[in-house]
């Protein structure tokens, strides 16, 4: 066991027979996150709808909000954010925790760097073993300073203010330290300039923050050649905002699916343009590939776990340009491969991603399974052990994206 994980949280699954698989996806925290900051820093009132539970990476984000004094009424099928203008966010009076959400911890970094007094920013032990280099090394070439943990994570304790400046950028292990900059304009007195470096990664969700800025009056224009420019601007968020449902959940329904060789349906499947990535899946849906495949996780590296369990499931293949995996809650590549083994299921290590042999036979799990607080490498290996059986680490944490993940294959 890893840290603070309570010894006693190991979820059982036993195995079951499962014949059709309808799946219903969760709202996306890609777009509710953005949409919920952005309007925080709105003069007026936004409805943000959507479908199905919010997962405990869009509270984090909330709880944040609220102790900048910002109201948030939540509702069962929308939430209202009471805006207070850009310069209506009130110093937080306590630590702000975002337990599990690295998206919350990125975002909100810049944030409180705006304030002239120290604000501290923590999280759980996944978050405190994470290095958020490209996030803290931008702000304090704005002005920050920032303490960090003798590991160089969280907790963070930082002070502002941040001043218009030039910010150069690594953006080869995520896209979100770019987000967070654009979304900290309407908070800045003058442009801020940035200068990327690296190859980009998950593109999809640095255009989606380009494009939800825009729809608040935003100006910035997300150009791989030139310089980025983010103007200072007042969101103007509509009234009404409704959330798409997270596609990339869907690829613990197609594991679900592949292990009981069962149909497969999405209830909530949402436009392909709002899939950041994930709509490959509905390639592979469609199309049932007996051939192994090749996959390009460039701009979707969190289908990493659930597609590598599909491969070897199914028509075995290769993923590529998914490197970034790496820096996620776990080591993704290399602790999905150690997760698969336990069900007796062969993948090999390649420097950008895996490869693996289709059509394998899970068995199950002689010992526990640990999933290294990782959600959704415990929801692939969930996937897989209803079929099997198995124990796994770090119950709960599927909540982190999927509370109704439970229900959908059937354990308590």
């Amino acid at each position: 066991m890893n840290d603070d994980r309570d010894e006693d949280s190991i979820q059982t699954i036993q195995p079951t027979n499962i014949q059709d698989v309808n799946w219903f996806l969760a709202p996306s925290k890609s777009h509710m996150i953005r949409w919920m900051l952005l309007a925080s820093m709105s003069d007026k009132k936004t409805r943000i709808s959507f479908s199905g539970k919010p997962g405990e990476d869009i509270h984090s984000m909330a709880n944040c909000i609220e102790k900048f004094g910002i109201e948030i009424k939540k509702n069962e099928k929308y939430w209202d954010i009471f805006g207070k203008g850009t310069n209506g966010f009130c110093l937080p009076n306590e630590v702000l925790d975002c337990r599990n959400s690295g998206t919350t911890m990125r975002f909100l970094i810049p944030q409180i760097a705006c304030f002239s007094s120290p604000v501290i920013l923590d999280g759980d032990w996944t978050l405190r073993n994470r290095h958020l280099e490209s996030s803290t090394n931008s702000i304090e070439e704005l002005g920050a300073t920032v303490r960090m943990s003798e590991r160089k994570g969280a907790p963070y304790s930082i002070t502002g203010p941040l001043h218009p400046g030039t910010v150069v950028l690594d953006v080869s292990t995520s896209s979100q330290s770019l987000s967070s900059l654009v979304l900290l304009g309407p908070r800045m007195s003058g442009p801020i300039e940035i200068i990327t470096t690296g190859e980009s990664v998950s593109n999809r969700h640095a255009a989606l923050t380009f494009e939800i800025a825009k729809l608040t009056g935003s100006k910035a224009i997300l150009d791989k050649k030139e310089k980025i420019i983010i103007q200072p601007w007042t969101p103007k968020c509509p009234e009404h905002v409704i959330i798409p449902s997270d596609l990339s959940l869907a690829a613990f329904g197609l594991v679900l699916a592949t292990v009981h060789e069962a149909s497969f349906d999405i209830v909530n499947a949402p436009n392909p343009k709002d899939g950041i990535g994930a709509e490959i899946l509905y390639d592979i849906i469609e199309n049932k590939p007996t051939k192994e495949m090749q996959l390009d996780l460039l701009n979707c590296n969190d289908l990493l776990p659930a597609l590598s369990a599909y491969l070897a499931l199914g028509p075995g293949g290769r993923i590529r340009n998914a490197s970034h995996a790496r820096f996620k809650e776990s080591n993704r590549i290399s602790k999905t491969i150690e997760m698969l083994s336990h069900f007796g299921l062969h993948v090999e290590e390649c420097e950008d991603g895996i490869q693996t042999e289709g059509r394998q036979t899970p068995r199950m799990p002689e010992n526990i399974v640990d999933v290294y607080g990782d959600h959704r490498l415990f929801m692939t290996a969930a996937c897989i052990a209803s079929k099997t059986g198995g124990k796994l680490t770090d119950k709960g944490v599927w909540k982190i994206t999927d509370p109704l993940f439970p229900k959908q294959i059937g354990f308590v």
